[in-house]
């Protein structure tokens, strides 16, 4: 009878004598190789999930496209387990031009729809990103008044005045902006007066709980 090969100590490479920090290392690493095939394949879904007002929860106000990537057995790989680690890569891009990519084509199906999408600022000089969305306004004039390009907090920050430039430009077009994670620390006034954000989502360690504490 085989016995299976299994590591022990003597297996794990120098520089990794921590068995922890070396499970975790090896786990993100297959995390990454995961996406980055998932995205390949263009195995991305859109998730709506609906903004509605806090007086009339029967009415949605818009939805949010939320990326959900998949692995080979269709199971969503938990976004928290990578969006970090791909922000700065050619991975994060990609996945920016597949989301926006497919809220497009949602606006365009669904007339009634208003739909805000993420992005990362370092979309903005992206090609693919800014070929993919000239070619949807293009397509259906009326998509730009109902879309809206969420920027988080710490990203809008990495290059506060393209963003302000990207802004100007495209909110002639009818594009609103959300800022994510508005309270995290990264904004300091000057830039919050200088962005033309139209909403604000306040970060959620300020807001939990608002049901019973009014100060929230």
């Amino acid at each position: 009878m085989q016995r299976r090969n299994r590591k022990t100590w003597a297996d794990i490479p120098a520089g990794h004598e921590d068995p922890l920090s070396y499970a975790v290392t090896t786990r993100n690493r297959s995390t990454m190789e995961m996406v980055e095939d998932a995205v390949r394949r263009k195995r991305v879904l859109l998730a709506y999930q609906p903004v509605v007002q806090a007086g009339r929860t029967d009415h949605v106000a818009f939805y949010e496209a939320l990326i959900r990537v998949q692995d080979t057995s269709g199971r969503v790989i938990p976004a928290r387990e990578f969006i970090t680690r791909v922000e700065e890569t050619e991975t994060g891009r990609l996945l920016d031009c597949i989301a926006l990519e497919k809220g497009l084509r949602a606006l365009a199906e669904e007339p009634a729809l208003r739909l805000s999408v993420n992005m990362s600022a370092r979309s903005i000089g992206y090609e693919k990103w800014m070929r993919t969305l000239r070619r949807g306004l293009q397509r259906d004039p009326t998509v730009g008044e109902r879309l809206i390009l969420e920027i988080t907090e710490s990203s809008a920050m990495t290059v506060p005045e393209l963003v302000v430039s990207f802004m100007s430009e495209l909110g002639r077009k009818g594009i609103s902006f959300a800022l994510d994670d508005f309270g995290a620390g990264q904004t300091s006034f000057r830039y919050l007066r200088d962005f033309m954000f139209d909403l604000l989502k306040i970060d959620g360690q300020f807001i939990r709980g608002i049901h019973a504490n009014p100060d929230n």
